[in-house]
């Protein structure tokens, strides 16, 4: 069950403040990282790495292919870097939220990648959730 107290829509706002208008025609995904349901850090995917990043093997779901040696950083892991360097908080009693748009600026799928989610269970968070094309869905 999602709670109803996480500001879903400030989020979605803050995602769209954020999108680079130089590269709209890209696919965005965003992270944030919530304590007590304040906001306290995010992460948004780039194109370039983080050493961190290099010892992640990175496998498609779909076909297979290890594509570990694309030069990318993915929101989730930008958000953690930037949460473990600014603050002690403990993961565990922490949210994070996954939010993707498409070309068209619409909400979809967001759904942390096998690397990610690898992740996530290493810093045990509270609660993941992630956009679909319809709402949100939990982990």
């Amino acid at each position: 069950m999602i709670s109803p107290t996480i500001p879903f829509q400030k989020l979605e706002d803050i995602a769209l403040s954020l999108l680079d208008n130089h590269n709209a025609n890209r696919c965005r995904h965003f992270s944030f990282i919530l304590y007590k349901n304040r906001l306290i850090a995010t992460g948004l995917n780039a194109n370039k790495t983080h050493p961190m990043n290099l010892r992640n093997k990175k496998i498609s779901r779909l076909t297979g292919e290890d594509y570990s040696d694309q030069k990318q950083t993915c929101s989730e892991l930008s958000a953690i870097l930037k949460l473990k360097r600014l603050t002690n908080i403990d993961t565990r009693k922490c949210t994070l939220i996954n939010l993707r748009y498409d070309r068209n600026d619409k909400i979809a799928l967001a759904k942390p990648c096998s690397s990610c989610q690898s992740l996530l269970r290493y810093h045990n968070f509270k609660q993941v959730i992630w956009s679909t094309n319809n709402g949100y869905q939990t982990s």
